[in-house]
């Protein structure tokens, strides 16, 4: 399975866990989607190698945008999951901040990536003939 039916698969669970009243696994699962999404294109950037493995979102979001820049800033969006995706994995402090609500704002913002890279991380002829070349 490649990272972008992997990221559809690990959305479409965190939907279904919030809609279960799962928030803080929901989370878990909607920062998880966001790394997927973002890793789906980054064999389109030179040097993509050294960020195959890696769960540090906010700089494969930053490798990302050397070649594809984003018509919205989605810093935030990217430094939450980063923070929440070991957090809500790891709950070690108080639990009471997985919501619906707070569930519900990293479901929007695995749309709002996932938008980003649909539309905006476009592999051009001259990837294509690369990718298909080796």
């Amino acid at each position: 399975m490649n990272f972008y039916d992997n990221a559809v698969e690990v959305h479409l669970a965190a939907k279904s866990l919030c809609e279960n009243g799962h928030y803080r696994v929901s989370v878990c699962n909607s920062c998880l989607a966001i790394e997927l999404f973002l890793k789906s294109k980054l064999h389109l950037v030179e040097g993509w190698e050294i960020y195959e493995f890696s769960h540090d979102v906010v700089n494969i979001y930053r490798h990302l945008l050397k070649k594809f820049t984003s018509k919205i800033d989605l810093t935030k969006m990217i430094t939450m999951s980063r923070k929440y995706f070991n957090e809500s994995r790891y709950p070690h402090s108080n639990t009471t901040i997985y919501t619906n609500e707070f569930a519900g704002e990293f479901l929007e913002y695995v749309t709002i990536i996932k938008s980003y890279v649909d539309d905006e991380c476009i592999a051009t002829i001259n990837d294509l003939q690369d990718k298909f070349r080796k």
